[in-house]
């Protein structure tokens, strides 16, 4: 029996990628490694110099590649079918490599391919599974706690225990990559962490820890350290967050789902990319909930009569009461922001309450305009997708 068929009869026998490999090295004299479309390796036959979950100390290009790292020749081929990259299967000698790797190194990765998709197919279709279970969590589509915690022990998680939410979205970078890349990455750093993609999103879940503020920084932890190997593997690739409140039972975990939701629109329309907590929305939560005709209308009634002044007069007391509010009513700072002597600034100040024919330095006057000004923002910000 020659090498080829020797692999294909193993195939046959639903033999392990790990054993696939081992066969290949001991038949070629050489290291063989299957490793993800990242670089992670995911079989090998030589644990100790390319360990199953470490990452290639190279980058690989689609196609066919030979070259050297260090004290290593290595010959790479991509593991693609159409335009799906399933990963790469790369053999590896310290002083070269067998004339019989080079001639036979395509047929192996065909033959590999079909391995690699084999488990691919299963791992989707318990994927497909997982997703439903996590689909009906977040929409609350059980009967009961009981079953949705029986339900939930099947893979492996306890729903009894309070869990927290966050929603992180794809801002820019490829979207083909994203679910696939982002997953892995969850995965691999936080094994504990219940997983749903969709569409440009993935739904992180994790156990929560008994400290909300704890759980809360270990959530800012999770996004900081997927935004940075995001970025790392694709340049460019920026993403947003948002998180939910946190709730004592995962019956509740569907409320958490929507705040999160609301939580990352809001920082979309901030334009501030990062993680935001919903809990620390303040007046934009119940904003959010108005029309941009109802922010408007909210706008114009409140702040429509000075905004219509510096028109007219060409002056600029609609910027000063935002700078007002920025610099949180720090008279010498905004004072040098417009190169003005703070008896100015409060002469202007004074000014606005008599346009308005309000009382400047009511709190509940302050707060009215303030609701307004992030009114007018969101209804902008809305209008210009």
């Amino acid at each position: 029996m020659d090498i080829l068929t020797g692999l294909i009869d193993l195939i046959i026998k639903g033999s392990t990628l790990e054993s696939l490999v081992h066969y290949l090295g001991r038949q070629f004299r050489a290291v063989f490694v299957i490793s993800n479309p990242w670089g992670k390796v995911i079989a090998t036959s030589d644990a100790v110099q390319f360990s199953v979950g470490s990452y290639l100390p190279f980058s690989l290009s689609p196609g066919r590649e030979e070259a050297a790292f260090g004290r290593w020749t290595y010959l790479a081929v991509a593991l693609k079918s159409g335009a799906t990259n399933y990963g790469y299967l790369l053999a590896l000698g310290e002083e070269g490599l067998p004339q019989p790797v080079a001639t036979n190194i395509d047929q192996v990765s065909r033959l590999l391919l079909l391995a690699l998709a084999r488990d691919q197919a299963v791992i989707a279709a318990e994927k497909r599974h997982r997703a439903d279970f996590v689909y009906d969590l977040l929409y609350n589509n059980f009967e009961s706690k009981e079953v949705l915690v029986a339900r939930g022990q099947l893979w492996g998680w306890d729903l009894n225990r309070p869990h927290a939410l966050m929603v992180v979205e794809l801002l820019t970078g490829p979207e083909d990559q994203f679910q696939e890349l982002a997953s892995t990455i969850a995965r691999e750093d936080y094994p504990e962490a219940i997983l749903l993609p969709r569409e440009r999103q993935l739904v992180i879940i994790i156990p929560a820890l008994e400290d909300k503020g704890a759980t809360g920084q270990k959530l800012k932890g999770i996004f900081s350290t997927l935004q940075q190997k995001l970025s790392r593997c694709v340049p460019g690739m920026l993403v947003g967050g948002g998180v939910g409140l946190f709730y004592p039972s995962t019956t509740d975990l569907y409320l958490s789902f929507q705040e999160a939701k609301i939580a990352l629109e809001i920082g979309k329309l901030r334009r501030e990319p990062g993680l935001v907590f919903f809990a620390e929305l303040g007046m934009e939560r119940l904003l959010y909930h108005l029309t941009p005709h109802q922010l408007e209308d909210y706008y114009q009634q409140t702040l429509g009569r000075l905004e219509a002044f510096d028109q007219e007069n060409g002056t600029n007391y609609l910027e000063v009461l935002e700078k007002y509010f920025q610099f949180n009513g720090d008279f010498q700072a905004i004072a040098r922001h417009f190169y003005l002597h703070p008896n100015t600034l409060r002469y202007r100040l004074q000014k606005i309450g008599e346009i308005l024919a309000v009382n400047i330095h009511s709190l509940e006057t302050q707060l009215d305009l303030l609701a307004a000004l992030k009114a007018r923002l969101l209804s902008k910000r809305r209008a210009r997708g």
